[in-house]
């Protein structure tokens, strides 16, 4: 997908700040490293090369506009580790897409990229969940769905544009299938692999703001 040149500043200044603020992260979780005058700039490169898979990977806005409601929009925020309760206090790993019509079952849910699927099923704090592994080795988190458009399994190739299930409100709950504890909205989650980390959160939201540009159309 080539890139108009708004884009491509959107994607350089977003990639700096990403990078500077992984480094604060990082430093802060006290995580060792090298006494090497040059590893800050090491880490950094290596930092920067995973971000730019991401944007590699990007292909789809992951809910499609409808071509029958001109109501059946979503909203989000940059959210990016606001306080969440659930469970203990923590900060949000992802950014949330509300539902203007709050209703389960009712938006269709896309896989941003090409992947294959890592993981299914029910989560506690996530609800219906799929991952998807993405060929740059971009985890993509998708939560909280109403159901799935087939019974995926782990291993499964996945093609961007895909349809993965329908938005939802499941989650928040031990027992399978809990529903009704927030209004319906797709938690989107982006994760990536460092030297430190098997499983380092991205912040979704200016991925997001570049893949507006990029919907699919579909019927509902």
């Amino acid at each position: 997908m080539r890139l108009s040149i708004a884009s491509y500043l959107l994607l350089i200044i977003s990639v700096c700040f990403f990078v500077q603020f992984e480094l604060v992260w990082l430093e802060e979780q006290k995580i060792p490293v090298s006494e090497e005058t040059d590893e800050p700039a090491r880490q950094a490169r290596a930092l920067y090369e995973l971000y730019e898979n991401i944007w590699k990977d990007l292909v789809y806005f992951p809910i499609p506009e409808s071509t029958e409601n001109e109501e059946a929009t979503v909203s989000y925020e940059n959210s990016w580790l606001f306080e969440r309760t659930y469970g203990g206090s923590y900060g949000h790993e992802g950014t949330d897409l509300m539902a203007n019509i709050n209703k389960s079952g009712y938006y269709p849910v896309v896989s941003i990229s090409d992947g294959v699927v890592e993981k299914i099923g029910w989560l506690e704090k996530g609800g219906w969940r799929i991952g998807i592994r993405s060929i740059h080795n971009v985890y993509f988190y998708y939560a909280h769905l109403d159901s799935y458009a087939e019974e995926f399994e782990p291993g499964d190739v996945i093609k961007a544009g895909q349809l993965l299930g329908y938005m939802g409100d499941t989650g928040y709950g031990k027992e399978e299938g809990t529903r009704g504890k927030f209004d319906v909205h797709l938690h989107l989650g982006i994760y990536i692999r460092t030297e430190q980390l098997p499983e380092l959160a991205v912040n979704p939201y200016w991925f997001l703001r570049y893949l507006e540009q990029n919907k699919l159309s579909y019927s509902y």
